[in-house]
């Protein structure tokens, strides 16, 4: 794109046709415009924001944040016409509400003083914003609507029809029509909600809605529809239990979504596996019948092989109805001081102390074939990890043994509350592990039994480390304005005859006047070097002839534009008595910085990420020594630590460093810095703001003539304006995406 550089004159002329443009079609066309921004405290220190139009106004895309704690509502098309941007609140959580606008949407911020929920209706003129004081009715919360901005270029696949029906069975089916087939579906669960995303595929501004189908009487209560980016999103709102089934036949989406019938079994069989039973149910009477009976009669029903020890005796009375069998077993064990122990589909049940007694031996019997056992050397690679990390792991896995604790792969699992003792759990007393690094290696020496757990425990960990993608956007948006507004004034003339009214020829002496010692003493040597005419000495700093210096300041460098004439003539040999030069400069800008970092990181790895500059100051030395030279560092950092939940999700712990080298001259350094630090979690590949930073600053001067300058009107010809106003936003945009290795079939 080629930079197009127009004169002032050009720029001014292109101007006037755009406000022209903007005025005739503002005739035509009708905006909406904000015209009050109005807040009442409610009952309960709740607080409820009104934003009153002129004109009927579309639903807004809305985010909120924590830090800095905020409710962020976007309103496309409308302008705003408010006096002031800034509406102070000041009550329950709401500090201020601020409107701010640019060029195709006014953005309501609501300030808070701590994170709150929120409410969202639409009024006859507006919108209503209720802002709550407590945190109860955690159902009444309005989520935050993920939003993004429409793509510039619109995706050819677009959605044609939107339906929502009622199945013959209760439950509700939505069905989406495309234009084409060539399209993707990503359908998923989370937070209580489906969530289905159209990959590439526009949604029409008609197919933007929100659809209560409570009165369908189906597990389904809301369905929304929205653009998000390139995708288009459709949230449904489930109830109660549900399953849901989703298929896509040529440029048909479909999803249905069932209701879960549950019946008295069905309530029964959880409240068993709530206590730990899943046994088939049965009923049982017994009166005074031997025990052994009684667990025989058991085996029959179940099928499974039973054997008793010659230690179980006695009689039982029992009567349960409809229970598991596993609990009526429970109940005869318990109630007999008897164990089992189950090993494939054969059930030993004897007295806990026999039980007790035969592992202890079993044990003993393990622990002499490992210290008489044969030692074997096998080497095991490891494929993604580091060997010398696994070898640690294999060494610091110890524990103590309490009871019948088994060892192996279950004393793995509570290692983390172990305490550490001279005996390792994971190799045998005269086992040995070695790290070869050179090729990821581990040599173990140890009895054979050891090995097998090892290789499954060492297969269970050595596995690839999931990694994401982290893409950041810092939007930094400035909009400034400063105007100069001055005037100067000369009174300075030179002349040989000054003659008076009703003289002639008269000459009264040479006249010479300034508004400024030094004018005059340049009016003198103008006279004696015989230079004919008026002499105005305009150099800035210096006075000269000025009566009055109080022209316009530079702006960014540039000189304002003046325009002197002479206030005052008295004719021929009279002239140039009063000189005025005004002088003015106006300039308006908007810019827009987007820094966007991106990195790849495994997953639970800290990242960082910088690009800036370095400056060297020089720093004095105290009692007269010698100076020395500090580095200051001006970069745009970003550390990004994530970690992937097991539903596929994303935990981050973000740091953004943001510096800014305002000035740097000799000894003297000034330094700009925004910075961020939190914790978020976000969707596989969902954009959020995790933080937002507005400032607005305004400044107006006057300087002055004393007296002179406090004259109606002409007061204006002794002063200076200066009239400064400068916003600044800052947003942060973080989208972390999982990056799923690809299947190698070469």
């Amino acid at each position: 794109m080629k930079a197009i550089q127009i004169s002032n004159l050009a720029r001014n002329v292109v101007r006037h046709v755009v406000l022209i443009a903007v005025g005739l079609y503002s005739s035509t066309a009708v905006a909406a415009n904000l015209t009050d921004i109005v807040y009442s405290k409610l009952s309960g220190d709740n607080v409820q924001i009104n934003i009153v139009a002129d004109d009927a106004l579309a639903e807004p895309g809305s985010f909120s944040t924590d830090t800095p704690a905020r409710i962020a509502l976007d309103f496309f098309g409308m302008q705003s016409q408010l006096a002031a941007a800034q509406t102070l609140v000041e009550a329950g959580k709401v500090k201020s509400v601020v409107a701010v606008e640019t060029s195709d949407r006014t953005r309501i911020i609501i300030n808070l003083y701590e994170s709150a929920r929120y409410s969202l209706q639409e009024s006859d003129n507006g919108y209503s914003i209720t802002v709550f004081k407590d945190e109860a009715d955690i159902s009444a919360v309005v989520k935050p609507k993920p939003f993004a901005k429409r793509p510039d270029v619109v995706p050819e696949t677009a959605v044609s029809n939107v339906d929502f029906r009622r199945s013959e069975a209760g439950g509700g089916t939505l069905i989406v029509d495309l234009n084409d087939d060539s399209f993707a579906v990503d359908t998923r669960e989370r937070d209580g909600e489906i969530v289905v995303d159209l990959i590439g595929v526009n949604l029409p501004k008609e197919f933007e809605q929100s659809l209560d189908v409570t009165d369908f009487a189906t597990p389904v209560k809301k369905v929304d529809s929205f653009q998000n980016a390139d995708n288009v999103r459709i949230v449904v709102v489930p109830q109660g239990k549900y399953q849901h089934l989703s298929f896509q036949s040529g440029g048909r989406f479909t999803l249905i979504i069932d209701p879960i019938i549950e019946t008295d079994e069905d309530k029964r069989n959880e409240e068993d596996l709530a206590l730990g039973f899943e046994g088939e149910r049965l009923s049982i009477n017994f009166q005074n019948i031997d025990v052994r009976s009684a667990l025989a009669v058991i085996a029959d029903f179940t099928g499974i092989n039973f054997v008793t020890s010659d230690a179980v005796q006695g009689d039982i009375t029992i009567n349960l109805k409809d229970v598991p069998w596993d609990q009526a077993l429970d109940v005869i064990l318990r109630t007999k001081g008897l164990g089992q122990r189950k090993k494939g589909n054969v059930i030993w049940i004897a007295p806990n102390q026999e039980i007790q007694q035969f592992e202890e031996e079993e044990l003993k019997s393990k622990a002499t074939v490992a210290e008489f056992a044969p030692l074997v050397t096998e080497v095991l690679r490891i494929n993604y990890a580091k060997a010398e990390d696994i070898a640690e792991v294999i060494k610091s896995v110890k524990v103590v043994r309490q009871g019948n604790i088994p060892s192996g792969a279950a004393a793995v699992a509570g290692a983390g509350n172990a305490t550490e003792t001279d005996t390792n759990s994971l190799l045998s007393a005269r086992g040995s592990v070695t790290v070869d690094e050179r090729t990821n290696s581990l040599l173990v020496q140890d009895v054979a039994e050891k090995i097998v757990d090892l290789r499954e425990i060492i297969a269970k960990l050595d596995k690839p480390v999931r990694q994401v993608l982290i893409e950041t956007r810092i939007v930094q948006a400035n909009d400034n304005f400063s105007r100069e507004l001055g005037a100067r004034l000369g009174f300075q003339r030179i002349t040989e005859n000054a003659r008076f009214p009703g003289a002639n020829d008269s000459n009264v002496g040479d006249f010479v006047t300034s508004g400024s010692t030094e004018g005059l003493e340049t009016l003198q040597n103008s006279r004696s070097d015989d230079e004919p005419g008026f002499i105005f000495d305009s150099s800035r700093g210096t006075p000269g002839g000025l009566g009055v210096d109080l022209g316009a300041n530079t702006i960014a460098g540039q000189i304002p534009a003046s325009f002197a004439f002479d206030l005052f003539r008295a004719g021929t040999g009279f002239a140039h008595l009063i000189t005025l030069e005004l002088s003015a400069l106006e300039a308006d800008g908007r810019g827009k910085v987007v820094a966007s970092p991106r990195l790849l990181t495994a997953n639970q790895r800290e990242a960082r990420i910088s690009q800036g500059q370095e400056v060297f100051v020089t720093v004095p030395g105290g009692d007269g020594g010698n100076g020395s030279v500090e580095r200051i560092d001006a970069e745009l950092e970003l550390i990004v630590t994530p970690q992937i939940t097991p539903d596929n999700r994303i935990i981050l712990d973000v740091e953004i460093i943001q510096d800014e080298l305002i000035s740097a001259t000799g000894t003297l350094t000034t330094l700009g810095t925004q910075e961020i630090e939190t914790q978020v979690l976000a969707d596989n590949g969902e954009t959020v703001v995790i933080g937002g930073i507005y400032q607005e600053a305004e400044f107006n001067g006057e300087v002055k003539v004393p007296v002179l300058g406090d004259i109606p009107i002409l007061g204006n010809l002794f002063k200076q304006r200066t009239r400064n106003s400068e916003r600044t936003e800052l947003l942060i945009f973080l989208t972390p995406k999982i990056i799923s290795p690809k299947l190698n079939l070469g």
